[in-house]
């Protein structure tokens, strides 16, 4: 394969807060990001504009979808999104953020099968467990949050599929908040963390006003 590099820096001179906003070329097999302490690989297009659409048509029309309670500061607040989540093991749940996602059905789609199927071919890793949230529009998002919680495989592969509108994704350092790494999600792209992550940095999608339309992520771990 061949690795692609090409970064669109910036630098925010007001707050020294260096961005870097990364876009890959619509050629690319892969771009590897430039983040210390961190393995993020980055691929724009895995599935086609068409096959996107029919995969996100069908995900909609899923019966499961709810709206999460959350702890923030000890409060139960509304998750800003719906989710629901599939897996291999019904005795099996992923916990986060004072929450317990179990599994809704341990029958895959046929849509998140043909998704699982595709990016364990391209990692050569099996996931056990897939979390979806669906973003109705650019108010919905997602808070800072790590993915190291109790139940994962330690420094194991975590791999996010973003189908529909493109929305920014955001890494912030856990030691110095003003640092942080930019990368718009597009229709169809493949996000995947692995190794020393989480430890280091938070993910987080946030609210933006221009964008209405909808997005749904698939986010595949493996739970011990």
């Amino acid at each position: 394969m061949k690795r692609l590099q090409q970064y669109e820096r910036e630098k925010d001179f007001n707050t020294n807060e260096t961005k870097k906003r990364v876009k890959a070329n619509s050629l690319s097999t892969f771009v590897q990001l430039d983040i210390p302490q961190a393995e993020v690989i980055y691929y724009c297009s895995i599935f086609s504009p068409e096959v996107c659409s029919k995969y996100y048509q069908e995900l909609i029309s899923l019966s499961y979808w709810t709206r999460p309670t959350f702890k923030v500061f000890g409060r139960p607040v509304k998750a800003a999104r719906l989710t629901c989540s599939f897996g291999s093991d019904p005795n099996k749940v992923y916990k986060y953020s004072g929450t317990i996602a179990g599994v809704d059905s341990i029958e895959y789609p046929p849509s998140i099968k043909e998704i699982k199927e595709k990016i364990e071919d391209i990692l050569n890793t099996q996931f056990n467990f897939v979390l979806l949230n669906w973003y109705k529009d650019g108010q919905d998002s997602i808070g800072e949050h790590s993915d190291n919680e109790k139940g994962l495989v330690k420094f194991g592969a975590i791999a996010c599929v973003s189908l529909g509108a493109e929305r920014t994704f955001i890494f912030r350092n856990k030691k110095n908040k003003k640092i942080t790494h930019k990368i718009s999600l597009e229709n169809g792209s493949l996000i995947i963390m692995k190794g020393t992550t989480q430890q280091y940095w938070k993910p987080s999608i946030p609210k933006e006003k221009l964008v209405k339309e909808g997005r749904i992520s698939l986010t595949f771990r493996q739970l011990e």
